[in-house]
């Protein structure tokens, strides 16, 4: 039995040398970043392809914000990026479920209307050899419509759509995250790992305004609510190639610190590569 690939998303932040910290992270033993597209269309794609392989690193995914975003640009677009690109993985990581947290009124039209665009996008993904996956948030389990969970709206009525599960946020809803694993595992594309301190919500600035909205305390791997030994054991049986790491936002360590205790504590439960 194989196990787990070290990937990450994120942790670079703004400004600075990207090539920089996918070096780092390199060398601490990551194999995959979902970092990998924009900065391998800064410059030449193909030269950039063959730093990136030098380095022992793959790009894992293209991705579009929301489903919205993706109406709005099209499916061709995320298509031709990945084509672009030569993978087969695409992900839209946000779903009109999330916004709620942002005070976005979302009814079962609303979100039985863009799960029937997703099915169609990842009819049109299917066709040219591409994965669409959903990245889910906590929402997707916490919000029910005619006695089903949003979650499982989308496997039953998005059937070519997979999933990129969120075992932090997940674990966040209140399931246990490797129930979720194994129940979903013909659907699974891929999977973040995000761990987060449990007690009181903080505060952060809504995106582009000085707005705020509640969000787990998040923390790296290890020090935190997820049972991360399980997750990783589930996602080896399972045989899921990569284990994610996200952090949307840092607690106390840099995002370098993190990126290293996130590795140290995977590589420490004995499933990782």
């Amino acid at each position: 039995m194989e196990k787990v690939k070290a990937g990450f998303i994120g942790f670079l932040g703004r400004g600075g040398d990207p090539w920089a910290g996918l070096e780092q992270a390199a060398k601490m033993g990551y194999r995959g970043t979902e970092n990998g597209e924009f900065i391998l269309r800064n410059g030449d794609i193909e030269e950039n392809k063959k730093r990136m392989k030098d380095l022992g690193l793959e790009t894992l995914t293209v991705g579009t914000m929301s489903g919205e975003s993706l109406e709005k640009d099209g499916v061709e677009s995320i298509i031709k990026r990945a084509q672009d690109i030569g993978i087969q993985n695409a992900v839209v990581f946000h779903g009109k479920a999330y916004f709620t947290r942002m005070n976005r009124e979302a009814s079962y039209d609303d979100v039985m209307k863009e799960i029937e665009f997703l099915q169609k996008a990842a009819e049109a993904c299917n066709k040219e050899g591409i994965k669409l996956a959903y990245h889910n948030h906590d929402r997707e389990f916490t919000i029910s419509f005619k006695g089903l969970r949003v979650m499982d709206m989308i496997l039953a009525y998005a059937p070519d759509l997979w999933i990129e599960l969120d075992v932090g946020w997940t674990t966040y809803a209140g399931l246990d995250p490797v129930d979720v694993l194994y129940r979903i595992a013909p659907r699974l594309a891929a999977v973040h790992f995000k761990d987060y301190l449990p007690g009181p919500d903080v505060q952060v600035p809504l995106w582009g305004s000085e707005e705020k909205y509640d969000m787990p305390n998040f923390c790296s791997l290890g020090s935190g609510a997820l049972n991360v030994r399980g997750c990783l054991k589930a996602c080896q049986e399972i045989g899921i190639k990569y284990a994610v790491v996200e952090q949307d936002f840092m607690h106390a360590l840099t995002p370098m610190e993190a990126l290293q205790v996130d590795y140290l504590v995977m590589k420490e439960s004995g499933y990782l590569e």
